[in-house]
């Protein structure tokens, strides 16, 4: 479903059609004394219909008392344009991030994968852990790295303990985590730091990224010079590489995401994830997207960055209402 709402995102982004099949506004903000509230609206159309949709997410400060990321989509009748179901998006947000991702890490990963590393101890991280766990049965070692070890944490991993009982699981904090992510073969960064949480020269060749915590211009994951310019490729070459990046969004993440913004990342060094996908949401085999793939490997290692694209929550959204009526669930209200 992801892969599906990805490859139209991609395809119909400079559609002329009217009105636009893919409309992705920028998200606007406003602040509150224990929030950052983001308005993230979105019409996507795929080969199911259109579905046009908004979500509000409460993103909690560092003052907030209590825990959680409350979030709402309200999806739209498409004939009438009254609201047709308010659905519950907190879960939802970390499941079709963590999707997407999961989607990017079959693609760049090696199939033989032993070591993750998730930092955060959120939504996000969870489903971050548990798809690629899944996924990836040669997964063994699985890390959580956090500033410091809370109930959320330690929660998270008797929750991934229960389910994934093959995979040795622990909680460690930021000071150890130069140790894991040194043997780390999958890592996914699901903070909202304003400082890189791990050392880009603790790397090992052949390490997978995932990068979705950050998205402002103010914040930072990973350092910038992962994917700043490198040396020439040959003796030859006066030019710098740049190395290429996986992303959810091109444009999004240009004018969103703090790294590639702090390391003057050209648009022409950005893939987008449904650029390699069929419309059925299926990877590509075209030499085209052969070589795309290639060039994101190029460095020895890879990196997927995602700020969120709205339409994703669109497509998600319209597959539980739909679900839920099919099944008779949820609760409907005169309005």
């Amino acid at each position: 479903m992801i892969g599906k709402a990805m490859a139209a995102i991609h395809a119909n982004e400079d559609s002329k059609e009217e009105p636009a099949p893919v409309q992705n506004p920028q998200r606007i903000a406003t602040e509150s004394a224990y929030h950052r509230t983001l308005y993230m609206p979105s019409r996507l159309k795929t080969a199911d219909g259109p579905a046009t949709a908004i979500k509000v997410v409460a993103v909690p400060k560092a003052t907030c008392p209590l825990p959680g990321l409350p979030a709402t989509t309200l999806l739209l009748d498409e004939d009438t344009g009254l609201t047709k179901a308010v659905v519950n998006a907190a879960e939802l947000t970390g499941l079709r991030t963590a999707a997407a991702s999961a989607l990017a890490t079959t693609i760049l990963a090696s199939p033989t994968s032993t070591n993750l590393v998730v930092f955060g101890s959120g939504t996000q991280a969870y489903y971050h852990a548990r798809l690629i766990i899944q996924l990836f049965p040669s997964i063994k070692q699985a890390s959580i790295v956090v500033r410091k070890i809370t109930s959320r944490a330690t929660d998270l991993v008797e929750r991934l303990r229960m389910e994934c009982p093959s995979v040795e699981i622990e909680a460690i904090t930021g000071n150890k985590a130069s140790e894991v992510v040194m043997e780390a073969d999958i890592i996914c960064t699901c903070v909202p730091s304003t400082s890189p949480v791990f050392d880009h020269s603790d790397l090992k060749p052949g390490v997978h990224i995932n990068a979705i915590g950050s998205y402002t211009p103010s914040m930072l994951e990973f350092p910038p010079a992962l994917i700043a310019p490198l040396s020439p490729s040959s003796a030859t070459s006066n030019s710098p590489r740049i190395p290429t990046i996986l992303v959810d969004s091109p444009s999004a993440c240009l004018s969103e995401s703090g790294e590639l913004i702090a390391s003057h990342i050209p648009s022409t060094s950005l893939i987008s994830l449904g650029s390699l996908l069929c419309p059925s949401g299926t990877l590509r085999t075209d030499p085209a997207t052969r070589e795309k793939v290639t060039r994101l490997r190029e460095e020895g290692r890879s990196l997927y960055k995602s700020v969120g694209v709205g339409g994703m929550d669109v497509s998600i959204a319209r597959v539980v209402v739909d679900e839920a009526e099919r099944r008779g669930l949820g609760m409907r209200v005169p309005f």
